[in-house]
């Protein structure tokens, strides 16, 4: 069978093979790819297993942003079609980088906060573009296909990602931070990045990368409101949750309406004093606005207060029928292992 003609890395320079000490690097100068995966990942089971190249399932879980990709053209609310701004920059916006590993979190940033996943090594190695990230079919699927093969749009995802980084480490000094918070491996030298930045080509790259980084930082309250008018299901939870508790809850949802009242508190005192004037006192137009405002500053508050609790009740419902459904699917699916082991 004739072996499928695999596609060229977007790098030559193999800049994890440069210490000696690297336990990846193998005495013939191949590189033990195994050695670069995580310990563990999680199944869509929720079990834990240790990762295997030639499992599909898990570089899907690791590198796709299919979240994301759903609300596409929507993305425009949530950020600029610019690359993110420098590691040093985002210090300056004042905000701490927190690092996640779930890819569709790259780059999401609420206040105070930008979540970031480090690089994996197998991405910064070149035999893992050519043997894992490559198209497997022969002849291999045209890349401006509409329907390309998985290992296409995996390798569209982890450009993008790895072109996400090229805009985030612009300096040296960006360099140092990112291996200050372990967003990059400690072997790494400046020299072998800038060479690894100047071969990706970026200035061509975005007829190559998953749409979704073509934009660069995303707000999380507009990606919640957008994956709350989006989605059919689990739309309370938007997505991501801002709370984690439920007085949270209460107190994020109760302080704009504390703010309103004390507006509407200060609209009331200026029509009392407008209507104790002989202008506007006798004016049946400025009346009825002051009867109905009236009315309203009744009622307006009542109904959100009513609607906040109403919220809550189906989020509480959602998340309670929600776990109900997960513990017999979890512990049906407990059993079965437990019997066939």
């Amino acid at each position: 069978m004739q072996r499928p003609e695999t596609q060229a890395p977007p790098f030559r320079v193999r800049i994890l093979k440069q210490l000696s000490d690297n336990p990846a690097v193998v005495p013939s100068g191949d590189v033990d790819l195994a050695s670069l995966l995580p310990a563990s990942f999680r199944t869509k089971n929720d079990d834990l297993t240790p990762p295997k190249l030639d499992n599909t399932a898990y570089l899907e879980k690791e590198l796709s942003v299919k979240r994301l990709d759903d609300l596409s053209a929507w993305l425009w609310v949530a950020g600029r079609p610019m690359p993110p701004r420098p590691l040093h920059y985002q210090l300056v916006l004042g905000r701490q980088t927190v690092i996640v590993e779930q890819m569709d979190l790259h780059l999401v940033w609420t206040s105070g906060r930008i979540f970031l996943k480090p690089i994996p090594r197998y991405l910064l190695e070149p035999d893992f573009w050519t043997t894992y990230l490559s198209c497997q079919h022969q002849p291999p699927c045209a890349e401006a296909t509409k329907n390309p093969c998985v290992h296409r749009k995996l390798r569209r995802c982890a450009l993008g990602f790895l072109f996400s980084y090229v805009a985030l480490i612009c300096y040296e000094s960006d360099f140092r931070l990112a291996q200050d918070r372990q967003l990059l491996p400690e072997n790494i030298r400046w020299s072998d990045w800038r060479e690894l930045v100047e071969q990706l080509d970026t200035e061509h790259i975005y007829g190559k990368i998953d749409a979704r980084y073509i934009y660069g930082e995303l707000r999380l309250s507009r990606l919640n409101k957008v994956q709350f008018l989006h989605s059919s299901s689990n739309s309370f939870r938007g997505y991501m949750l801002s709370w984690n508790r439920y007085g949270d809850f209460f107190n994020e949802n109760f302080t704009w309406l504390a703010s309103a009242t004390v507006y509407v508190a200060i609209v009331l005192t200026a029509m009392q004093v407008g209507l104790a004037t002989e202008a506007l006192g006798a004016n049946g137009a400025f009346q009825s606005a002051s009867y109905g405002f009236t009315v309203f500053s009744i009622i307006g508050p009542l109904a959100a207060a009513g609607l906040i609790v109403f919220v809550f009740v189906c989020v509480f419902v959602s998340n309670w029928v929600a776990t109900v459904v997960y513990r017999r699917k979890r512990l049906a699916h407990i059993e079965v292992n437990s019997s066939v082991a």
